[in-house]
């Protein structure tokens, strides 16, 4: 069959392991102390009800956290959304040269945001530089609408009923 390279032992369970099932030996009974306080089961229920409600409160929180940061980010999103297209116009208005580095970077930024309000109102030229954009104080009041009901949002997604009742 196979070479067995220690051939001159005895092939024995009692003999070569120490713990072959007729050398042990049953385990002693566990001890009950004396007097064991009794514990009341609703006592238990009313605890692991106590750790359950902790538990639902730490995960309200933190997903209320994310929320709320999220409701910044879209804040912070909204103001630079809006300083942009603030300074896109005043630089119209005022005739900034287009080939400057900082307004050829703003106009080819804020062109992209302005694309869906192209050509919805025709923006008065007072000299070949200068424009009244109209475009541009629509985009503006626009994107401030729908990151304004963005945000609102997310505040009634966060706040208890009872809290919007108060405002």
């Amino acid at each position: 069959m196979y070479n067995n390279p220690y051939s001159d032992e005895t092939v024995s369970s009692k003999v070569n392991d120490p713990y072959a099932i007729e050398d042990l030996q049953p385990r002693p009974p566990l001890v009950q102390p004396a007097h064991t306080p009794a514990v009341d089961p609703a006592f238990i229920a009313a605890e692991h009800e106590a750790e359950v409600a902790e538990i639902h409160h730490n995960k309200a929180e933190t997903l209320r956290f994310i929320i709320g940061k999220i409701n910044d980010y879209i804040l912070w999103f909204l103001m630079v959304l809006e300083v942009m297209l603030l300074l896109r116009f005043l630089l119209k208005l005022i005739g900034a040269d287009p080939y400057n580095l900082f307004a050829e970077f703003l106009y080819s930024l804020t062109d992209i945001l302005l694309f869906p309000f192209a050509g919805i109102v025709r923006s008065p030229s007072i000299h070949t530089n200068q424009a009244f954009e109209f475009s541009t104080l629509i985009a503006a009041l626009i994107y401030y609408l729908i990151f304004y009901a963005l945000r609102r949002f997310f505040q009634l997604m966060i706040t208890n009923p009872s809290e919007e009742e108060a405002e």
